[in-house]
């Protein structure tokens, strides 16, 4: 029985020979490293973290004083200029440098942490699924230090006025602890730049398929109500003032949530 021959097409000389996209092939010899090439590269990863947050930790220790200054205005606003604070423990002080230094650091840091890590994932990803990531890190980074900015000139200062002006008896001389004051200064930040992460879970959900617009406009009283719980347990003090201040931005974020997974959805 004859064998039929595959015809093949010669190349013309000057005609080039096709090669594959360098992101392409890039991406393939990603998928297919070793468990030692991982490894390699995660340590990497976590060497550039380790050396990132280093640098920033020892200019916070440098720049201690002044960012103790920098840090307690908003007690000396509601109290006065000369107000201080108690000493209770022996390393209190000294604790506080290291604590801001650390959580300092660790804010400053945080971008870079996940520009890294997700530089170690991206190469096994799809372009269009990598330049979203990158688009929704950068998104996170700014909504973090938008809550932080925000919890910084609006609650924190009215906070401190609450329970230090406000519901203060007149025979009690107002100093709190200097180490509670940093739980307290920190903790505050820290919920409101959590609390304004809301659209980055809303979208990451809604590009899943997991979520759809239409459920949330359907159930959006339902959702009001708990982002008024939320609010109510997340906010700094018992007081309505601080509720609002926590509640109206986590309202709006939530209707640009909406608007973005609805583009999203028709983009589709």
């Amino acid at each position: 029985m004859p064998v039929k021959k595959k015809k093949i097409q010669a190349l013309e000389p000057n005609e080039p020979v096709p090669v594959s996209h360098p992101d392409a092939v890039s991406r393939d010899q990603e998928k297919y490293m070793t468990l030692g090439e991982h490894l390699e590269e995660l340590r990497l990863v976590l060497i550039r973290t380790l050396l990132v947050f280093s640098v920033f930790f020892l200019a916070s220790l440098f720049f201690g004083e002044e960012i103790h200054k920098i840090f307690t205005r908003p007690y000396k606003r509601v109290l006065g200029e000369g107000a201080t604070f108690y000493q209770i423990k022996l390393m209190a002080p000294f604790m506080v440098y290291l604590r801001t230094g650390f959580m300092v650091s660790l804010l400053l840091s945080f971008p870079f942490t996940l520009v890294f890590l997700w530089g170690f994932v991206a190469p096994a990803l799809e372009p269009k699924t990598a330049r979203l990531g990158r688009v929704l890190i950068a998104f996170s980074t700014l909504l973090f230090w938008l809550g932080v900015w925000l919890c910084w000139t609006q609650a924190f200062e009215n906070f401190l006025k609450i329970f230090l002006v406000t519901f203060r008896p007149l025979d009690i001389e107002t100093k709190l602890p200097i180490d509670e004051y940093y739980d307290v200064f920190f903790n505050i930040h820290l919920i409101f730049g959590l609390a304004f992460q809301l659209p980055i879970v809303l979208i990451l959900l809604g590009a899943l398929g997991i979520l759809k617009t239409s459920f949330l406009l359907s159930h959006w009283r339902e959702a009001i109500l708990g982002l008024a719980f939320a609010a109510a347990v997340l906010s700094p003090g018992p007081d309505v003032i601080s509720m609002l201040m926590l509640f109206v931005p986590l309202v709006v974020l939530f209707a640009i949530s909406i608007f973005i997974m609805k583009l999203i959805e028709k983009k589709r």
